[in-house]
């Protein structure tokens, strides 16, 4: 197993403007409890960490189910990406990327971020 790195060091990662991590406040209801926020970091509003969050949380639910039942309909298949580790939505003037452990940036696009590098770190957040 990799060795956790701290929450806070993603803010030395160019672009990284802000973070938040959370946990499901029932473990294993998923979506049928709201999420409960742990933590944000950065240059972001408590009401914001709190929308990236809940907003992230959903978006998360649903491209995993997306996933599962794409392995699940062709498992055999090497083409499937599964299992995920992470999402990137790309807007015109800023980013998100979560990762499934349930952490979540936001990036400025004006600043070139190495993505793959930047999910490398977030799934290496101790979020339990």
């Amino acid at each position: 197993m990799s060795t956790p790195i701290p929450f806070n060091s993603l803010l030395d990662i160019d672009g990284v403007m802000g973070a938040v991590r959370w946990r499901e406040s029932v473990p294993g209801k998923g979506a049928a409890t709201p999420p409960f926020l742990i933590e944000h970091i950065g240059d972001i509003s408590e009401d914001r960490a709190d929308r990236l969050m809940a907003h992230a949380e959903a978006a998360g639910l649903g491209v995993m189910g997306i996933s599962q039942l794409s392995y699940q309909r062709a498992s055999h298949d090497p083409t499937v990406v599964y299992p995920l580790d992470a999402y990137y939505l790309h807007s015109m003037r800023g980013s998100v990327v979560c990762t499934i452990n349930r952490v979540a940036v936001l990036l400025d696009n004006k600043i070139k971020t190495d993505i793959q590098s930047l999910i490398s770190q977030m799934i290496l957040i101790d979020n339990l």
